[in-house]
């Protein structure tokens, strides 16, 4: 939450980047608001919000110009990225001290987690979040 503080975010709008920043397609305000568990008012303002701050972009989908997708600017992608990055070389510092087999079983736990993870997320939102 380091991150958030320093972005001068509230704690959903740090997840809705972070989302954005790992998703594969952008979505649109309503995919969005499903991934975090909201409703489609209130993740409208969250967009609103993040736009407003110079976070997000809204721009129309490449195929459907009746919808909108959401996407992470530059500038926050950095800032994020920034305060990341002292916790990025810790874990660089800790695989270092691992052998191949030790990584390789904390990539396969860490895999199994995640796709736990996502599993829960889309048995709670009922969206497709397969990212």
């Amino acid at each position: 939450m380091a991150t958030s503080r320093e972005m001068g975010l509230g704690a959903t709008d740090y997840l809705a980047l972070k989302y954005l920043t790992v998703t594969e397609e952008p979505p649109g305000p309503v995919e969005l608001g499903r991934a975090l568990g909201l409703t489609s008012g209130a993740a409208t303002g969250l967009v609103d919000r993040l736009e407003r701050a110079g976070h997000v972009r809204r721009s129309p989908h490449p195929q459907d110009r009746r919808r909108q997708v959401v996407t992470v600017t530059a500038e926050a992608q950095h800032r994020l990225v920034q305060s990341l990055q002292p916790l990025a070389a810790g874990l660089d510092q800790l695989a270092a001290t691992l052998t191949e087999t030790q990584l390789r079983l904390v990539a396969e736990t860490l895999s199994h987690v995640a796709a736990l993870h996502r599993s829960h997320a889309r048995a709670v939102t009922g969206g497709p979040l397969d990212r």
